[in-house]
């Protein structure tokens, strides 16, 4: 009964936590879109009345807008002098926010974007037998600091303390390891063929 309760008690957080930033995203376009709305009406108010697919001529525009705000943002967020604001308030600020490093790697490998901040899969033991892992760091020379994600939540999970010896590398990709997990192993014989 404990382990039925702690299934749906993961699998309803991990909704949560896939929910919140979707429901952040829709939030702040629609605000951006109201904002850029409201700046455009009294230049629109000069054009005729007219609706582009069903939507009028200032919500195209405002559509318009918002794309290229997004897209100048990306183009901005690749100078050294973003990435190195976006580090320090990751650093500061985010860094402080319990699983937000795991939760950024975890989107970029979902979205599939390409990070050099991937974690490191690897198989470790437990009670139960082996278990995907995260490497998050090395501690010393023969101890590490492994994130081991729930199913089929990879959002929960726990963070153990291992030895070098007891970790068993694996060549694939964080992408790969959290599509795994997330269908509760379907697809590990692929993965882990002549691994084990």
């Amino acid at each position: 009964m404990k382990s039925i309760l702690k299934i749906i008690k993961a699998t309803f957080l991990g909704g949560i936590l896939f929910l919140a930033p979707l429901i952040l995203l829709l939030v702040l376009l629609e605000k951006g879109f109201n904002i850029v709305q409201k700046i455009t009406l009294p230049i629109i108010n000069h054009f005729p009345k007219v609706k582009i697919l069903g939507l009028a001529i200032e919500e195209v525009v405002a559509i318009f807008i918002i794309a290229f705000i997004c897209f100048t943002a990306g183009l901005i967020s690749k100078t050294s002098a973003a990435q190195k604001l976006i580090q320090k308030l990751e650093d500061g600020i985010l860094g402080f926010v319990p699983g937000y490093s795991f939760m950024k790697s975890m989107n970029e490998s979902i979205m599939g974007f390409e990070s050099n901040q991937d974690l490191k899969v690897i198989l470790v033991p437990t009670d139960a037998g082996l278990q995907f892992a995260f490497l998050v760091e090395q501690i010393d020379e023969n101890n590490f600091t492994v994130f081991i994600p729930d199913a089929p939540n990879p959002w929960s999970g726990s963070v153990v303390f291992v030895k070098k010896e007891d970790i068993t590398e694996v060549n694939m990709t964080q992408k790969q390891a959290l599509a795994c997990i997330r269908k509760l192993g379907f697809g590990s014989k692929e993965l882990l063929k002549n691994k084990l």
